[in-house]
């Protein structure tokens, strides 16, 4: 199916040429007719498929057929970037809204505007540049909400996007105080990279009114030259045919930093390494900064105006590294990344696979490096399971061992091959089977210095044998010769 195949304004279809889009990718030919229609939506794909615009283009059409005053639609995101970035991509479809007005084509009554409400910014600037379209995040809108800044009853349309990652991070009190506010919404769209734990299905039913399952899967190569894509079966999430995997072993903190430092200056691109603390980036940065190397840093801490620069020095080119907490984990839709690092392996199959979806976008080609430790080889086994994919263990030469060398290739098949058939796990055997033909004999650190249990018998009888010989001799009652 091509866009024009279904009820959408011209405007919006000019703007999509012009934007390159060819025809609608999985999510978006399984959401538009059901969306379209005012059903209520509950969606699954991966980040890098189109679901912002799965949801901006119905929005928009209804939209331009009812105009009203006021805020008529919010979008919640879990980061500002994410609204952000939902906010532009907003922007360039209704681009060409102006010239439909002055046309007077009857498909647009009013220009439809879009604004941010985030943490970060001046309240002050997002009250009175209140729009018709909304992107924001949970803690501030129900700042909004709470204060009476933004009217709830004019609100008619809401989407919840990336709502596992919200509920990761602690916002379904907000998220449920906000949608009971809501009470007047006619349509509620709820997205998520998976539809698999972090209790989304239980949130769901709480938000949605008998909604239309869909889900999607991303592209492969061949089908982002056809301009197409195939629904999945599968309730796993699905990584880019496009994306490599790879591990490395590293057995301390410095060796990662060798890795990652040779990495880098043997395959060059666009980057992103990703750390699991604040204190971890600090640190890695500043060993960055005595090489030379020119990078973006960003993570939870940073004010907006930070953000905004590292996300734009990045961008641009100006920086090819960007070091990220895992705030930055969702939501950036970067163009030409080719790498992305795990510098700490996440402890969630979920967060790796939302790390991976910042490279290998849209049928591009992508590498993502993870570097293991040894108490972390399971870790890295449970993501193959979960993702259903093979992460290639590698090594460099002077560099780092191999996981072979470690011992470490393969730590769960070790395990599962000593199971025993009633259950339990089979003793190892010696390593040396000559060694099962020799005596056991056990040392101890006493029988080593010659000390042994005391022998109290033979401490008692030296005493007596001493007490005797120095006791004087009895008198002898035997005649003497002379007598």
């Amino acid at each position: 199916m091509l866009f024009e195949d279904y009820a959408l304004p011209g405007f919006l279809l000019e703007a999509m040429v012009d934007l390159g889009w060819e025809a609608p990718t999985a999510i978006q030919r399984l959401v538009l007719p059901q969306a379209l229609q005012g059903a209520d939506i509950l969606g699954s794909a991966p980040t890098g498929t189109g679901k912002s615009a799965a949801f901006l283009l119905p929005i928009i059409a209804r939209l331009a057929q009812r105009p009203r005053k006021g805020v008529q639609c919010i979008i919640l995101e879990p980061t500002r970037e994410l609204a952000e970035q939902v906010k532009n991509d907003a922007l360039d479809l209704l681009k060409l809204q102006q010239e439909s007005l002055e046309a007077g084509d009857g498909e647009l009554k009013e220009a439809i505007s879009c604004s941010t409400v985030v943490g970060g910014a001046d309240r002050k600037e997002q009250r009175e540049s209140l729009a018709t379209i909304v992107t924001a995040t949970p803690g501030r809108l129900q700042e909004f909400l709470q204060k009476g800044w933004l009217d709830p009853k004019t609100v008619e349309l809401l989407v919840i996007d990336e709502a596992d990652r919200m509920l990761d991070l602690g916002f379904r009190d907000d998220i449920a105080a906000i949608t009971r506010k809501l009470d007047s919404r006619y349509q509620t769209m709820l997205f998520s990279a998976t539809l698999e734990g972090f209790g989304v299905r239980d949130f769901a039913r709480n938000v949605l009114n008998n909604p239309v399952e869909v889900r999607a899967t991303s592209f492969s190569a061949e089908d982002a030259e056809n301009g197409e894509t195939s629904e999945m079966s599968s309730t796993l999430p699905q990584l880019p045919e496009t994306l490599s995997a790879r591990a490395y072993y590293a057995a301390y903190d410095a060796q990662k930093v060798k890795i990652l430092l040779h990495l880098m200056k043997t395959m060059q691109g666009k980057s992103i390494v990703f750390v699991r603390t604040k204190d971890n980036l600090a640190r890695l940065c500043a060993v960055l900064k005595r090489q030379g190397m020119s990078f973006a840093s960003l993570m939870g801490d940073s004010s907006q105006q930070e953000r905004k620069a590292a996300l734009r020095r990045f961008s641009d080119g100006s920086v090819p590294l960007l070091i990220a907490t895992d705030v930055a984990a969702r939501g950036l839709d970067i163009d030409d990344v080719a790498y992305v690092y795990n510098y700490d392996l996440p402890s969630q199959a979920e967060i790796y696979v939302h790390r991976a979806g910042r490279t290998a976008r849209a049928g591009q080609k992508g590498v993502v490096i993870s570097l293991v430790k040894a108490d972390e080889v399971a870790t890295l086994e449970r993501i193959e399971r979960y993702t259903q994919r093979p992460i290639e263990r590698r090594a460099i030469k002077d560099v780092c061992e191999s996981f072979e060398r470690i011992g470490a290739s393969s730590k769960s098949e070790a395990k599962h091959s000593r199971a025993k058939a009633g259950g339990g796990f089979a003793k190892k055997g010696p390593k040396n089977p000559k060694d099962s033909a020799k005596p056991h004999k056990k040392v101890r650190l006493r029988d080593k210095k010659n000390k042994g249990k005391p022998d109290f018998a033979a401490k008692r009888a030296k005493k007596a044998a001493r007490t005797a010989s120095a006791a004087p001799s009895a008198p002898s009652t035997e005649p003497s010769a002379a007598s």
